[in-house]
């Protein structure tokens, strides 16, 4: 990597580069080098000053986009840590009956076949429909026994100014007055139908350990203390690896495979929940990839004429990751404009087909994903003085030959600056710089 490219770390950042090499150009005429106050210390021309902000920023872009595009090309690449084809979800082949959610680490090829034979439900008591309108006959005094406590319901059929509810009325009351009282694990709702209204209650939780029982005078929500629904259990059967056992929930939300796969519940019936790569989280990771090549590409394209190397590497970039069959293969073609798109529906299909390949052609030592990381790498890599030849004046070439220009004399007669501005890049431009000279002296 060049001591005086693009990319942080130890080497010379893009800011502080650009300030050594424009004191020796028109941009720049200052004696300061501060990358921090450098745009303010440029000289006063607007000429100078909106030249040296253009330069920064553009390097800033440069910097920036190739940087995304190395992160996007990793998730991509299968050396690398955490990349999209070693992060495995659940699934289920039936999400009528169960669906599957990853809870922790997942292994490769899990295969569990489950067999759902009731879900879990909750209690559910109703009264006797009357029509909403019709005038109540009877008072309410019922107790609610829940799981978490007792409950009084008292609603009078009589308004304070001695006229009669209705039945709407009475229920609407009795529900508020249950749903006032959080310790009995019961709700109540008033239920409509071809204008008739229910009074219901129902266990705020599944399973027979949330049951409840309604006694005393329901009156005008005469057969609430009948169960409509009972409160059950959730019965299913696990089978992995040929040995098969029978379980009970309270829930429909259980755990599977060791407490690595969240499961819920759905209808009886049976299902078969697997590992394997997202196919979705794939796709995206190729789409953030061609976007962020397409981003890269067509700033180098819009800031050819900056520089030596920038006209370099848009050259590479518009050569691509890789010949077009094998990006038509992955689904991945070129629009009117020259940029790169992906078709999600013939990418998912290679999969498929023949997800190895994929596996290899998008993130294998040859692939794409390396290819654009490659070429991202040493955009960064390359100097200041290349990136923007141009913009400097011509001064980047003569301050990097060996010739006796007057770049070169002012650089030479402000030696000890200049090894200062070096040292500041950090501790490893000063071993880099020893250890050149050992190796000098070593040959001599």
């Amino acid at each position: 990597m060049s001591i005086s490219g693009i990319s942080g770390g130890y080497g010379y950042g893009y800011t502080s580069s650009v300030n050594n090499l424009l004191q020796l150009s028109s941009l720049k005429t200052t004696a300061s080098y501060s990358a921090i106050n450098a745009v303010s210390r440029v000289s006063s021309t607007n000429k100078n000053t909106s030249a040296y902000a253009s330069v920064t920023s553009f390097l800033k872009d440069y910097q920036s986009e190739l940087t995304g595009l190395e992160a996007a090309a990793a998730k991509l690449q299968t050396n690398k840590d955490g990349n999209v084809f070693t992060q495995l979800e659940a699934g289920s082949t039936d999400e009528s009956v169960a669906t599957a959610e990853r809870a922790w680490r997942l292994e490769a090829g899990m295969d569990v076949d489950l067999d759902v034979h009731s879900i879990a439900q909750a209690q559910k008591n109703v009264s006797v429909a009357n029509y909403a309108s019709d005038l109540a006959e009877e008072d309410m005094e019922f107790e609610i026994a829940g799981p978490g406590g007792k409950q009084t319901v008292s609603i009078s059929s009589t308004n304070a100014n001695g006229t009669k509810k209705t039945y709407k009325q009475m229920y609407q009351e009795a529900a508020k007055a249950v749903n006032a009282n959080s310790k009995t694990g019961v709700k109540a709702s008033v239920e409509s139908e071809n204008g008739k209204v229910s009074l219901a209650l129902t266990g705020k939780n599944t399973g027979e350990a949330n049951s409840f029982t309604v006694s005393g005078k329901t009156g005008a929500a005469a057969g609430l203390e009948y169960i409509d629904r009972a409160a059950a259990d959730a019965s299913y059967t696990v089978t992995q690896n040929g040995y098969s056992q029978d379980y009970t929930s309270s829930t429909n939300k259980v755990s599977i495979a060791y407490g690595r796969v969240d499961v819920e519940l759905k209808k009886e019936g049976s299902t078969n929940i697997y590992s394997g790569v997202d196919t979705d989280r794939i796709t995206d990771a190729v789409k953030d990839l061609v976007d962020s090549y397409n981003s890269v590409t067509n700033l180098l394209e819009s800031n050819a004429d900056r520089g030596r190397g920038t006209a370099t590497h848009l050259s590479s970039f518009q050569r691509g990751m890789a010949h077009e069959k094998t990006l038509a293969a992955l689904g991945i073609t070129k629009n009117k404009a020259g940029d790169l798109v992906v078709d999600e529906e013939k990418l998912v299909e290679a999969l498929e087909k023949d997800y190895d390949f994929v596996v290899d052609t998008l993130g294998g030592q040859f692939g794409l994903a390396e290819n654009a990381a490659q070429k991202a790498d040493r955009a960064l890599s390359d100097s200041v003085q290349r990136i923007v030849s141009n913009d400097l004046g011509g001064n980047a070439s003569s301050s990097s030959s060996s010739g006796s220009g007057a770049a070169n004399s002012a650089q030479s007669g402000n030696a000890y600056t200049q090894f200062a501005n070096f040292v500041a890049g950090g501790a490893y431009n000063l071993a880099n710089y020893y250890a050149v000279g050992m190796l000098l002296n070593t040959m001599a």
